[in-house]
């Protein structure tokens, strides 16, 4: 049985290529902790599809981002966190300072996941505080309330200005988010 398991989710997740278009590219998040299950996104390279289909997404285990697996609430962040993944990821990137060199839009990728909120609210890690910006934007609602009101109240557009909430925020999840969480994976610029 646990073969035929292991079989059926391989077949599910294998070779799923979303369209980089809406809903995926455009999500209406609303308050992020009132969706559940919620929508992620994480960036890496194209190289890594195979094996994150396979085995799900891993933490680094040294350096910056060790035992911490990032995801974004909108793809364009996830997309631009890819942007180091061909240097290693987040860690070689930084210490290479200014000898880094952006991975090319056409070898990033982004994954598209599915995670309930117990999941995410049991194991969500501490923001990063190192951007004022961001900074307490996933802990006050009333900050997302204000920022809804100061783009149209009633007639907001959700999947137009969350993007903009949300942009450069994460939620980080200890060690490994299992591959059952994931929808498929899009690429910006193929």
């Amino acid at each position: 049985m646990k073969l035929i398991m292991e079989n059926w989710k391989r077949f599910l997740n294998e070779g799923t290529e979303l369209d980089w278009s809406r809903p995926w590219a455009y999500p209406e998040i609303g308050w992020w902790a009132d969706n559940d299950p919620l929508i992620l996104y994480h960036g890496t390279h194209i190289k890594n599809i195979e094996g994150i289909l396979e085995s799900g997404i891993f933490a680094p285990k040294q350096g910056y981002t060790a035992g911490k697996v990032s995801l974004a609430l909108d793809p364009f962040t996830a997309h631009g966190y890819a942007s180091m993944s061909g240097q290693g990821g987040e860690t070689a990137f930084r210490s290479q300072g200014g000898k880094a060199k952006d991975t090319p839009h056409n070898e990033r990728v982004v994954f598209v996941l599915k995670i309930p909120q117990s999941i995410i609210q049991e194991n969500m890690l501490a923001a990063r505080n190192n951007m004022e910006t961001t900074r307490n934007k996933l802990v006050d609602r009333e900050k997302y309330e204000q920022w809804k009101q100061e783009r149209g109240g009633e007639e907001y557009e959700a999947w137009r200005f969350d993007k903009g909430y949300y942009e450069l925020t994460e939620i980080r999840l200890p060690d490994h988010v299992s591959e059952s969480y994931i929808i498929g994976y899009m690429r910006r610029y193929k």
